[in-house]
Order: structure tokens, then sequence, then C-alpha cells
């Protein structure tokens, strides 16, 4: 089981990264954009548990992926990591699936509370 991160900056992914590790989750996969993502969740070994989506990239968005992302996996929590404070972009999100919206920057104490909230450490 994993936490998969998409987020076209490479910076925030490894900020992202280090907040979870330190809080004890390791199994961490990276994709840079929305499409990247949606080939590694396809193709990838085991299962992601939550996923952490930037909402403004490149070729494909946070919000169009987590529509497609509840195609193929309808429960799995979804936050959003973002800079954007659009209330009707959020709605979007809630509306096709997303379970969590946090704001960058972020701390990450904050950042591991909402992820604590949908899941379980073992």
């Amino acid at each position: 089981m994993a936490i998969m991160i998409v987020d076209d900056s490479e910076v925030v992914r490894s900020v992202v990264k280090k907040s979870l590790s330190l809080y004890g989750y390791h199994e961490i996969m990276e994709a840079e954009d929305g499409e990247d993502a949606l080939q590694k969740i396809k193709k990838g070994p085991g299962k992601v548990e939550l996923f952490v989506l930037d909402v403004n990239m490149p070729k494909m968005d946070g919000i169009t992926l987590v529509g497609e992302i509840r195609k193929l996996n309808p429960s799995t929590p979804i936050i959003m990591l973002t800079t954007e404070t659009d209330k009707s972009k959020m709605l979007h999100a809630k509306t096709l699936g997303a379970t969590g919206w946090v704001i960058k920057p972020f701390e990450s104490e904050k950042f591991i509370k909402v992820v604590e909230m949908f899941l379980k450490k073992v």
C-alpha cells in the first residue's frame, strides 16, 4: 500500500515526501502530472491507499484526475494540495470525489493530521 503524490513541481513533491517520511509513511509513489499518475495507477504494482494531488498541472489537471481515479477506484481518499482557493474549483473537485483540501504552503503537522484522518498507520 502506498501514498501517491501528484504535482508538477519536483520541489513540492520532495517536501511532501519528506513530511510523510518524518511521520512514518515510507511507501510513496510520485507522478509529475495527471497523465503520468494515471499511467502509473493503471500499471502500478500494489494498491494506492491515498492520493495527494495538485490542482493546476500540465497535460491533465488534478480535478480531471480526480474523476479519472474515481472511475478506477471509487473509495480511495484524495487530498487536494494546492495554492488554489477558488471555491467553485473546490466544490467541483468534491463533487467528482475529492475528500480533502489543503492549501500550500502547508505546515507538516497540519498536513499529517489530514492524512491521518484518512489512513491508519500500520
